[in-house]
């Protein structure tokens, strides 16, 4: 059996392997952590994402509107990191909408600790 400890290392590793930066890295293993404590499928899913974007990394979103869609699908990893960095102005907009975001699954714990964060 593997402990939440040992998969957030991992998936930070995996992470940092796949071209994220350091720190992006890190939040990535705290949300995969988060989802398997859920018994969500956080390292499934991060597994087929990131072999998904082997050959071309994600283009990064930085800012967070009401309508967040690009050209290409959205990165739920760059998007949850845009939108934990920005919580405190994404609170006044009321709603959002994401189009086309790719394995939303793993967007979700960002969302959950800006929550937090609001609160």
């Amino acid at each position: 059996m593997i402990t939440f400890s040992e998969i957030e290392t991992t998936t930070k590793r995996a992470s940092k392997a796949a071209g994220f930066s350091w720190g992006v890295a890190e939040e990535i293993g705290k949300s995969i952590r988060s989802l398997e404590l859920f018994g969500l499928p956080g390292i499934i899913n991060l597994n087929l994402y990131l072999k998904k974007i082997k050959k071309k990394h994600p283009k990064k979103i930085t800012k967070i509107e009401k309508e967040n869609k690009l050209d290409q699908e959205l990165c739920p990893i760059y998007s949850g990191v845009a939108f934990l960095d920005r919580c405190l102005e994404v609170e006044k907009l009321k709603s959002l909408k994401f189009y086309n975001v790719s394995y939303p699954l793993l967007m979700l714990p960002f969302i959950s600790r800006a929550s937090e964060i609001m609160s």
